[in-house]
């Protein structure tokens, strides 16, 4: 089987290693103090073959941002239910989740993006993409009879990834109310979307 064009291929398994603890590096020791002995120790590989993936401390973090844009994109894609009510909540609970377990790199990304147009453009293509996707799932609702969002479908994306955002920083900081607040996040969006 082919990939779909303009897809992207995953990447070689020790590439995926790095990337996987360069999630971890960068938000813990920030971007600018990360070097690439800090990623290759933290992958458990040397520098070297760092190298033969990366050409630098910011490809591999625009590779990491990268992917995190994807699980966002993925997530919102496999949110499937019964019933379109149960779709919404499955998105917006996937959604805030895929943002907890990125928040460290969102965080890092967030920062370089004051300094680094590139890094806001990612940083804005992150949020844009999983806006649009959102808005066209409201119109499609919307269109079909079976919801009345209160708001146009942009602003109430706009503000879901705001919330979003928001409650991710505050299950990073308590785990243990991750239940409590997607209940929360799933009404509201129930509520937004005249379900």
């Amino acid at each position: 089987m082919t990939a779909a064009p303009g897809a992207r291929r995953p990447p070689h398994p020790t590439a995926a290693l790095i990337l996987r603890a360069a999630e971890g590096v960068f938000p813990k020791l920030g971007y600018s103090q990360t070097t690439m002995a800090d990623l290759a120790a933290a992958a458990g590989v040397t520098r070297p073959t760092v190298y033969a993936y990366f050409a630098s401390k910011a490809d591999v973090f625009r590779a990491v941002a990268e992917s995190v844009r994807d699980d966002i994109l993925a997530v919102q894609e496999q949110a499937s239910g019964e019933t379109p009510a149960e779709t919404a909540r499955l998105g917006v609970v996937g959604y805030l989740d895929a943002y907890v377990r990125h928040l460290g790199v969102l965080t890092v990304l967030s920062h370089q993006a004051l300094s680094d147009p590139a890094m806001g453009r990612l940083r804005d293509e992150i949020h844009d993409r999983a806006n649009r996707r959102h808005t066209r799932f409201i119109e499609r609702l919307a269109a079909a009879g079976q919801a009345r969002p209160v708001v146009p479908a942009p602003v109430l994306s706009e503000a879901v990834t705001g919330v979003v955002m928001r409650l991710a920083e505050q299950i990073a900081a308590r785990p243990d109310r991750r239940g409590e607040l997607a209940g929360h996040l799933a009404a509201l969006h129930r509520t937004l979307l005249g379900l």
